[in-house]
């Protein structure tokens, strides 16, 4: 019998030793040859010797096809170097500890934070974050500061009031399930009008909580050829927002009886610092500034704010372990039992189970406004989560 050519056993020597094959099991293209060479070698046999002919060309496929099963294990793992080959087992291994680290996730507490974009006009909006399914989700939201207040919810939102020659814009506080008051009912037992001057002034909401809010205003005055402006900070609790308005000194808050200027004025306010709320007072009178506004100068005062200002305030980790794990992180808020970390960024709120999953990817991702900052963090626990789902999703809208 004719014996099959040294060209074709090389090139089929080749195919089965190479590693990885072009495909599982023989390539059409090889097969073809072989059976070609069978049908040749079968008809160039001798008529007295086709059944040994026959066999050995069966023996041959037999043959090679043994050779690619056995070896195919390893010649792929030769194929490339050993850091670039991927297993079924490494890719199924990652999706199993990802589900395994999401399911010991287990969120219990209740998020409710108030936000504040700054735009030609500050404008606000308020989340509350809960379980669902054991996992963080956005139950309720809608625009205005909505915070608990005692039994109850009120709603910390601006309104608008106007004269023949001045515009207000201002902040008030009202309960939640009332309608806000007009402007042009509130504005004149407020604001004196000076038919002399026109006068330009406008509110922010700097921090909010369940007893106290911190305010900054503006006021340009313009009489004639000559205009002035000024700005200031103040502080002053949630029902007295909606009455006189009339601001707390820091002395009043901490119950003490302080000589320090930071303890006796009403210039002071409440901001974040590193993941914490601290008290920010001015530290003597105002002066011009180089644009000729009378301002002040604020520092942070070394005091830790009582309950009746922040209920918890207690971050996971250190501000120095945040900023490694998230450069660009701005500020941080932790729940009284761990099980929910917020990282706040310029453009995302990434929400966290406890700290240790803090390596891992978020919960939940919400995506922030340009200029949009967190003014108020309050924490839910125990019965209040679902009550707090229950009320926040009929008074945001």
């Amino acid at each position: 019998m004719k014996r099959i050519d040294a060209d074709f056993e090389a090139e089929l020597e080749r195919e089965l030793s190479s590693a990885p094959l072009r495909r599982k099991g023989f390539t059409n293209e090889l097969r073809k040859r072989i059976e070609e060479r069978v049908d040749e070698n079968t008809k160039c046999s001798r008529s007295w010797f086709p059944l040994a002919g026959s066999l050995l060309s069966v023996f041959v496929v037999v043959a090679a096809f043994a050779a690619f099963v056995l070896f195919e294990d390893d010649s792929a793992k030769t194929a490339l170097p050993e850091e670039n080959v991927v297993t079924l087992q490494q890719v199924i291994e990652p999706l199993t500890i990802g589900d395994a680290a999401l399911q010991s996730q287990s969120f219990t507490s209740g998020l409710l934070i108030g936000l504040r974009t700054d735009d030609k006009e500050p404008s606000y909006r308020t989340l509350y974050i809960a379980p669902r399914k054991e996992r963080p989700a956005i139950v309720a939201q809608g625009s205005g500061i909505l915070v608990p207040y005692k039994r109850d919810f009120w709603k910390i939102e601006p309104v608008h009031y106007e004269t023949v020659t001045d515009r207000y814009q201002f902040i008030v506080a009202h309960p939640a399930t009332e309608r806000v008051a007009e402007g042009r009912k509130v504005g004149p037992g407020l604001f004196k009008d000076n038919p002399n001057e026109k006068l330009i002034h406008a509110e922010k909401i700097l921090f909010a909580a369940n007893e106290y809010v911190s305010i900054g205003d503006t006021s340009e005055v313009i009489a004639g050829n000559a205009s002035s402006s000024s700005s200031r900070a103040w502080t002053t609790t949630i029902p007295n927002l909606a009455a006189k308005r009339n601001p707390v000194t820091l002395n009043e808050v901490l119950q003490t009886k302080l000589t320090a200027r930071e303890y006796t004025t009403d210039e002071w306010f409440v901001s974040r610092s590193q993941g914490r709320w601290v008290a920010m007072a001015a530290e003597s009178a105002p002066s011009r500034t180089s644009k000729g506004e009378l301002a002040y100068d604020y520092k942070q005062v070394g005091v830790q704010l009582p309950k009746s200002v922040i209920n918890h305030d207690e971050p996971c980790c250190t501000w120095t372990d945040i900023g490694t794990r998230f450069p660009d992180a701005n500020d941080t808020f932790s729940s009284p039992g761990k099980d929910m970390t917020v990282v706040a960024t310029d453009s995302l709120l990434l929400v966290f189970g406890s700290p240790s999953q803090l390596s891992g990817e978020p919960a939940l991702s919400i995506k922030l406004k340009s200029k949009e900052t967190v003014i108020m963090a309050q924490w839910a626990t125990d019965h209040y989560v679902e009550e707090w789902a229950q009320k926040t999703a009929e008074l945001l809208r």
